[in-house]
């Protein structure tokens, strides 16, 4: 931070140099007086003599100059000794003797200089708070600190990824309930975010839940939006909606309103729409007439003109390198094939990389983090982005890493690590590019149409990008191109569905009237989880063979009974998750399915059928009285 003059008359002054100097002597309870007496004795070294000038012919110009700035960043530096709050430094007597030390009185000295120091308002309290042990941070709390300077600090570090800092910093704000405030609510949202980013997911939500019981309606609007976009990023929109209802009702003034809401719409795949309400929100908010809100206007604005594509211009400005990615991405060499194959019978065989593949993913190696080293780290995403000079050179001087699975799928988590909604769309087009390698791979063997096994091992990460693909579209009706996707997966190169794919699948027979294509797909995985045996037996209803279909409802229902439980349930509530997994046969997988098939067995008329036979099931269990 260099204060800039004008070229034939200052030098600059080095004021980042007078901060750390002054942070240092507040941070050990020295008091201005004992500090201007050692500065006074040596200012050339932040105010150096110009090469040409009145400041290089005067020295004590140049050391009223460097005074009168020191005396301004000194007000304004947080004071431990005076509870955080700036120490105040009173104004000499017009004819008393300057402070400078010139002997001159004041009036006639520093007072024309002191009253034109180009200095306003700044937060110093970073350097304050570098030059503090962090043991000492949480006297912040209940001081005289201004709050601003506290959420400023920390969404600056949340946004440099020194998240450890600002856990340390804004924690002990809420070791009780009492800064659940308006007033806190950029420390609030901010903990939040850091507890995203070091993956404190735990945390996070004990912290959600505390502002939903005990925040005042803008703390509780605030943990309620946040639900809103964590039900959104697991593509469970329909509660998303419910909750932004909800946020709505506690607090209708809320200007972060508009953010949830676009940026919802645009994850949703709901883009015109986003648009739409991007304009709305923005010409309201205009009206306001609050320059606070000029940057979320803006956000709007560009929403409004670009959509989606605007999301990625964040992610871009709050990671340069995306931009670079992205643009790479768009300049990459065509599609080609560096791999082959071993066609035996029905199956291509295990992928084997080329020598030139081999060899440049050696250096790839050297040049990205190790992704099973990164998987569960806190600082992830700031140590792969710390490097994307390196790998995007690497990327240019060896394009054929872009033909390699093992580098697509390093760049896709790469991307979707930054949490901004709009990276999906630079994932799409990685994931894209390695649908359309694969393919091409398969062709150039012979092998389309064959088996792509996940038992091979160097077949996985393909199959996972191909997942990865359809995991991220989250569509809630399956387009063709979707279909094409998943049936190619499932049905073709790895009928086994070691990934999972193929409740979906069979959901969007059912859903596309495809009652024979459901029913033959669920036969062939018979005695199933629970999922494909509801689904199965809905089938057989859709196609009114109602008898088989009561039975095979009451066998999955005498196998995995709490389906039918939260099926026939008039409004319930989720389960509470215990962070550790999805029970095969439990509350949170019955709530899934529930979540995904409820509009399907209501719109084909199945809910009262299958409430008939829970009932019959029941009383054909009961004993017979004697």
């Amino acid at each position: 931070m260099t204060l800039q003059a004008t070229p034939d008359s200052q030098p600059p002054f080095d004021m980042d140099g007078a901060i750390v100097f002054i942070a240092a002597a507040v941070a050990r309870g020295e008091s201005y007086a004992s500090f201007a007496a050692r500065f006074l004795g040596d200012t050339d070294h932040l105010l150096p003599p110009p090469a040409q000038g009145n400041l290089r012919e005067d020295p004590r110009l140049r050391r009223s100059l460097a005074v009168a700035l020191v005396r301004a960043l000194w007000r304004l530096m947080p004071d431990p000794t005076h509870r955080y709050a700036p120490a105040p430094l009173p104004n000499p007597e017009r004819n008393a003797p300057c402070h400078c030390g010139s002997g001159l009185k004041y009036k006639k000295c520093c007072a024309p200089i002191d009253a034109g120091v180009p200095i306003a308002r700044m937060n110093l309290l970073p350097y304050l708070l570098d030059a503090l042990p962090k043991k000492r941070w949480s006297e912040l709390v209940g001081s005289r600190i201004a709050l601003d300077m506290v959420g400023v600090t920390a969404h600056e570090w949340s946004r440099e990824r020194k998240d450890k800092e600002a856990l340390t910093l804004l924690e002990p704000w809420f070791v009780d309930d009492s800064h659940l405030d308006a007033r806190h609510e950029l420390i609030f949202d901010t903990l939040l975010e850091a507890y995203t980013h070091l993956g404190k997911l735990r945390k996070k939500a004990a912290l959600l839940d505390r502002g939903v019981a005990q925040g005042d309606r803008t703390i509780r609007s605030a943990a309620i939006q946040r639900r809103v976009c964590m039900h959104a990023d697991e593509g469970n929109y329909a509660d998303a909606w419910k909750l932004f209802a909800e946020a709505q009702r506690a607090d209708p003034e809320s200007p972060s309103l508009s953010h949830v809401e676009v940026t919802v719409l645009i994850s949703e795949g709901r883009e015109d729409e986003a648009r739409e309400r991007a304009r709305f929100w923005a010409t309201r908010l205009r009206r306001r007439g609050d320059p606070d809100l000029d940057d979320l206007i803006g956000f709007l604005d560009n929403i409004a003109d670009q959509g989606r594509t605007a999301m990625l211009d964040i992610a871009a400005d709050m990671e340069p390198a995306v931009g670079e990615l992205r643009t790479a991405v768009r300049h990459a060499p065509p599609v080609a094939c560096a791999y082959a194959l071993e066609p035996s019978g029905d199956s291509a065989g295990p992928l084997d990389a080329d020598e030139a593949l081999e060899e440049a993913l050696a250096e790839w190696e050297d040049a990205f983090p190790e992704p099973d080293t990164l998987r569960f780290a806190e600082d992830a995403e700031s140590e792969i982005w710390a490097s994307a000079p390196d790998w995007l050179a690497l990327l240019e001087q060896r394009p054929v890493l872009w033909q390699s699975f093992e580098v697509l799928d390093s760049l896709v988590q790469a991307v979707l690590l930054i949490p901004v909604a709009g990276t999906e769309s630079l994932a799409i087009e990685l994931l894209d590019r390695a649908e359309q390698v694969l393919r091409e791979v398969l062709r150039a063997n012979a092998a389309e149409g064959l088996k792509f096994e996940w038992g091979w091992l160097q077949n996985r990460t393909a199959l996972s990008l191909l997942g990865e693909r359809l995991s991220i579209e989250r569509e809630q009706a399956p387009t063709p191109q979707a279909m094409t996707r998943l049936e190619w997966l499932v049905l073709t190169l790895n009928p086994t569905d070691n990934q999972g794919f193929r409740t979906r699948l069979l959901r969007h027979y059912l859903e596309l009237g495809r009652f024979d294509e459901a029913l033959a797909f669920a036969d062939r995985y018979p005695d199933d989880f629970a999922p494909m045996r509801y689904s199965r037996a809905l089938a057989l209803f859709a196609l009114g063979r109602t008898e088989e279909a009561s039975t095979a409802l009451r066998e999955a229902s005498e196998a995995y009974p709490r389906i039918l439980i939260w099926l026939l349930k008039s409004q319930p509530k989720a389960p509470r998750s215990d962070g550790f997994g999805i029970e095969i046969g439990g509350d949170e997988e019955a709530w899934i399915y529930r979540q995904q098939h409820l509009g399907l067995w209501q719109r084909l008329d199945a809910l009262e059928w299958a409430a008939r036979t829970k009932r019959s099931r029941v009383h054909r269990a009961k004993p017979r009285s004697s």
